[in-house]
């Protein structure tokens, strides 16, 4: 059984040592996230991901395969974290644009519209970014307690590039 690849998510017949191990490919990212709230590290909770899957990838396949996807999803939060930034600085830009034109020619009504086109733009950023957050840290729990039961966790809104 320790040689077949586990792909879908029912039960399977493994240790509770590899259980564990599955259930710390997701819990260890979870932990780094909670962590970066503090201690503020780039790409941490992608780091501890790829980190514990190289540990311990040939110690079981039940691990490697929830490391796989728990990888898989940190790679499609980073990557989803770099959209938001570069739409929230398009949008923040185009309203510091609209406020220093404004202010320069003396259009009181243009100056305002880029203040309040900033702090809407932080507003609405702020919260879409508070909500996939919070989806990810509730899909991460579920990917941990499942991978305690000894199922393999897919988590549903990730790209998967790494198989």
């Amino acid at each position: 059984m320790e040689n077949q690849p586990y792909s879908s998510s029912t039960p399977h017949e493994s240790s509770s040592d590899d259980h564990s191990l599955g259930m710390w490919m997701h819990l260890g990212p979870l932990l780094a996230i909670l962590l970066n709230v503090f201690i503020p590290i780039p790409f941490l909770s992608l780091i501890v991901a790829v980190g514990l899957y190289y540990m311990y990838r040939d110690k079981s396949t039940f691990a490697r395969a929830n490391g796989i996807e728990s990888i898989n999803f940190q790679i499609t939060l980073t990557i989803l974290g770099f959209a938001i930034l570069i739409i929230s600085m398009f949008f923040f830009g185009g309203s510091m644009i609209s406020m220093l034109m404004g202010s320069t020619t003396g259009n009181e009504a243009a100056s305002g519209a880029g203040v309040m086109g900033m702090v809407g733009t932080g507003i609405i950023v702020g919260v879409v970014y508070f909500l996939i957050m919070l989806v990810a840290i509730i899909l991460m729990i579920v990917g941990s307690v499942r991978a305690n039961n000894g199922s393999v966790y897919r988590y549903p809104f990730s790209f998967r590039f790494m198989k």
